[in-house]
């Protein structure tokens, strides 16, 4: 493998994991997102535009890996965790969560995690991965005003959801 691209791995693995776990939900699929998305970004790297960020490029082969993978049917469920040990195996992978905050974290998942997946994916890349509205236009490749909108439809319904009000 070439030299440079093993260095891209070594630098954004740790960072496309946790973009993986926070789209899929579960341990298992975003162990497989992770895989189709490095093998995706190898597969097309000489289409890559050096121009830019490559941790953006490869962010958006990830959404769009995921967005693909919803379409299949067996990734149709509603199911989050098929387990309670699926759902501590989860939460227990995410770094510098705190014990303290541990019913809260799984609120605000459960909440982010039952957003419609266009919602979803916007709210990850600005709170999660600490994205711009501009740079979230980018990856998706749409206008920045239907990222606002998403954002600001999806915050209000997690604040909804969060305040146990009628959705």
């Amino acid at each position: 493998m070439n030299l440079v691209f093993e260095k891209y791995i070594s630098d954004y693995s740790a960072d496309l994991t946790r973009l993986c776990i926070s789209l899929c939900g579960n341990v298992s699929d975003a162990d497989d997102l992770f895989q189709d998305t490095w093998y995706k970004a190898i597969k097309n790297y000489g289409k890559y535009n050096f121009d830019m960020p490559f941790d953006k490029w490869l962010y958006s082969i990830c959404v769009n890996t995921y967005k693909d993978s919803l379409r299949l049917f067996y990734n149709k469920r509603k199911m989050i965790f098929k387990t309670e040990e699926d759902k501590t195996e989860f939460l227990n992978s995410i770094p510098d969560s705190c014990p303290d905050n541990y019913d809260d974290y799984l609120q605000l998942h459960t909440a982010v995690n039952a957003l419609p997946k266009k919602q979803k994916i916007v709210i990850v890349l600005y709170y999660f991965k600490d994205y711009s509205l501009n740079e979230i236009s980018e990856i998706l490749k749409i206008p920045i005003g239907t990222v606002k909108s998403r954002l600001n439809l999806a915050k209000s319904t997690l604040k909804r959801r969060l305040n146990n009000e009628e959705i």
